[in-house]
């Protein structure tokens, strides 16, 4: 492995990292400012890189230490990424560092894409990845996975080339909350924070089908769709699900091959039988706390849909008498 280094930017090529950071549109190439869309810069970046086999990461003033640690952090987690996702990074690639939230604000990389948001996925912009620094360890360790995870998966799905990644990209529609929810997936298969948020949303009674579902939360139904079918179909099959519908650019065909069903029967099959899993959770707790009795109602309507699920909450007292 080459040692990792740091690197201040020549002159010379100033005029090409100025040219990275300018806004690209696949729809549109000519036009890449729009207008609305400048951004108040506060403070000009000077920025200089540290350099790793696999990554270029770019910080300024006072990040090194800081991308020291992401690019140890992503030399780590690439070779689990890579074997989840069954493929190769290609070449370097780019992360943008910012040190807190607020550069991450203001800067324009990315004008005219919405990249930029305060939760959910991290978002690629040209092929880089922009991420800030929070205070949390933790979550920057996911988004530095969610980043790479999303490279990979482009790759695979579209070529990392532009023109190829353009070309393929109208040619397979997958649906965004699939493919957002995969990137997720690979990041992090499940975890206690995503169990409560599907369990709430699942029993709550908002929605009568997945397409309502992952028309509102995008993300979580994506991640626990594949979540879901790691369960019931093998792990392994998820990224495979995933080549089959690139390959036949149907996702019934991958569902046929994976599942033995349709797509939609798949789908409908997940909100049934996650609603029946916490259900049965719900009532098959013991650990309610003392003093309390929780009485579990099922408001399910009887033609099968998708109903709300009550659970009420009983203060009861210990009398003692002295006979």
């Amino acid at each position: 492995m080459r040692d990792m280094q740091s690197k201040s930017l020549r002159p010379e090529i100033v005029l090409g990292i100025t040219l990275l950071f300018l806004p690209f549109s696949l729809a549109a190439q000519v036009n890449t400012v729009e207008f609305g869309k400048n951004r108040v810069q506060y403070e000009k970046f000077s920025w200089k890189f540290y350099q790793s086999p696999n990554f270029n990461v770019y910080f300024n003033q006072g990040g090194l230490e800081l991308a020291k640690y992401i690019t140890q952090v992503a030399e780590e987690e690439l070779d689990s990424i890579e074997t989840d996702i069954d493929y190769s990074l290609q070449r370097r690639t780019t992360l943008v560092l910012y040190d807190n939230y607020d550069d991450y604000k203001t800067s324009n990389i990315g004008l005219g894409i919405d990249w930029q948001n305060a939760g959910g996925l991290t978002t690629l912009v040209n092929n880089k990845i922009p991420i800030y620094f929070d205070g949390n360890h933790n979550t920057l360790h996911l988004r530095i996975r969610q980043g790479i995870a999303r490279i990979l998966t482009d790759n695979i799905l579209f070529g990392d080339d532009i023109g190829e990644f353009a070309s393929n990209q109208a040619l397979l529609d997958l649906p965004k909350w699939l493919t957002d929810g995969y990137v997720d997936y690979i990041a992090q298969h499940w975890s206690t924070e995503n169990d409560d948020e599907l369990k709430n949303a699942i029993l709550g009674g908002d929605y009568n089908n997945f397409y309502q579902f992952a028309f509102d939360k995008p993300i979580l139904a994506g991640h626990a769709f594949w979540y879901y079918i790691a369960r019931k179909y093998k792990p392994q099959n998820v990224t495979y699900f995933l080549y089959l519908a690139r390959l036949y650019k149907n996702l019934n065909t991958a569902s046929e091959r994976i599942c033995k069903k349709r797509f939609k029967d798949v789908l409908q099959d997940f909100m049934a039988e996650e609603q029946t899993r916490y259900i049965a959770d719900i009532k098959q707790r013991r650990n309610a706390p003392k003093g309390k009795l929780s009485v579990v109602e099922d408001l399910t309507k009887s033609d099968g849909e998708f109903g709300k699920i009550r659970e009420t909450t009983y203060d009861y007292y210990k009398v003692q008498r002295d006979w």
